[in-house]
């Protein structure tokens, strides 16, 4: 009887080492699949503030523009 126990809690204690080396390897890809979404994140940010700030120069150089306009139009 007590072989069969040490046997059981044997086999219980390797399918629990095998678990957790699967979770550990789970964890790693997840960690690292992380890590390259914070990568293309930040890429995506900078490139989404890049954009505004293009858009707000567009934006001021237009107003400017109009503005002359408005001018030329007072003086005529």
């Amino acid at each position: 009887m007590n072989n069969e126990l040490l046997h059981h809690l044997e086999q219980r204690i390797n399918d629990a080492v095998e678990e957790i080396g699967s979770l550990r390897k789970r964890i790693s890809e997840l960690e690292m699949q992380n890590y390259e979404l914070s990568e293309e994140k930040a890429e995506i940010q900078s490139t989404l503030d890049q954009t505004k700030e293009q858009q707000s120069n567009w934006e001021s150089s237009l107003s400017q523009m109009l503005n002359r306009l408005n001018q030329m139009d007072d003086k005529q």
